[in-house]
């Protein structure tokens, strides 16, 4: 069975059982009460870290997923910028191209006067 760890909290997680699909677009904060020896627990109070409850545990989890972001699209945004660039160049050969061109335009007007 394969298994990879979570970079954003470092658990062992299942590859075969993986399915985002069903997560909730949210960060949420579960408070658990145990039931007993070897019953498990049962969840309590559940609520989002987005309404600012913790800010210092939402900054940690923020960090990390920019860092992560950084390591999955670091290569699409340095290509973006290449783009832009390269974009940019385009632009400036064409105005060189229409201000060269008006100037033949402006020499050959002189010379037929």
């Amino acid at each position: 069975m394969s298994q990879f760890i979570c970079p954003l909290c470092g658990k062992f997680v299942s590859v075969r059982h993986y399915d985002p699909s069903n997560f909730e677009d949210d960060i949420l904060l579960v408070q658990v009460r145990g039931l007993g020896r070897g019953k498990g627990v049962e969840i309590t109070e559940k609520y989002s870290l987005l309404d600012g409850d913790d800010p210092e545990l939402l900054d940690l989890i923020s960090d990390r997923v920019d860092v992560l972001y950084e390591l999955l699209y670091e290569d699409d945004e340095a290509e973006d910028e290449e783009e832009d660039d390269n974009a940019s160049l385009s632009e400036l050969e064409k105005e060189l191209r229409r201000d060269e061109e008006e100037e033949d335009e402006e020499e050959e007007e002189i010379l037929t006067t």
